[in-house]
């Protein structure tokens, strides 16, 4: 029995608690840029970038490279690549500079329960 607890894990799902809610945003992403960017200013600005991320196709359509991205930045919003710039777009590096920072969506979710803060 242990066995397939150790090769199907613990069943233990992690379900994100932000404490505000932003349509079209993901509440795992949510929570990571509120603990990433304690600056309300900072995170309305990430709010706003990823959101217009997310209309640029649909390579942005999951939370895990959105994640990669935050890690990426770690919670300076000027290391986030411009919108507009080809970078954003280069398969090559978001292939291989930004997905590469977790190898599956299990990493991801490790890590924003690792930065994130405990609720009282």
């Amino acid at each position: 029995m242990g066995f397939f607890k150790k090769l199907f894990g613990s069943g233990e799902a992690f379900i994100p608690t932000p404490s505000q809610s932003v349509p079209g945003i993901p509440p795992i992403v949510v929570q990571a840029i509120e603990n990433l960017f304690p600056n309300i200013d900072d995170q309305k600005y990430v709010f706003d970038y990823v959101l217009k991320l997310k209309e640029t196709g649909k390579t942005f359509d999951g939370y895990k490279r959105l994640l990669c991205l935050l890690s990426y930045s770690n919670g300076n919003k000027e290391k986030l690549p411009a919108i507009d710039s080809p970078v954003i777009r280069n398969y090559r590096y978001l292939v291989e500079e930004i997905d590469s920072i977790f190898p599956n969506k299990k990493a991801a979710e490790e890590w924003v329960k690792s930065i994130s803060k405990p609720q009282v």
